[in-house]
């Protein structure tokens, strides 16, 4: 909690807004876990790597859904 605390402090001062996470998987798909679900926080982007032997092999994005009980897939667009 501290950390983050001061990661939206940094992120206010510069004008910036946090909007979601990034996490790797090793040896496991790009699939949020039970954990990743019950860490989880409301109207975040979770963008997770699956990590296969060290080498990066998927990545996906998802958000959690209002009632917490999944997550929603989502697409992820850089322009």
């Amino acid at each position: 909690p501290q950390d983050w605390m001061r990661l939206e402090d940094q992120a206010d001062a510069r004008g910036l807004t946090l909007v979601g996470y990034y996490h790797s998987h090793p040896n496991s798909p790009a699939i949020p876990s039970v954990y990743d679900r019950d860490h989880a926080l409301p109207n975040f982007v979770y963008i997770i790597t699956s990590v296969m032997q060290g080498t990066a092999v998927d990545m996906r994005v998802w958000r959690l859904t209002p009632d917490r009980a999944a997550f929603e897939a989502e697409t992820l667009s850089i322009t």
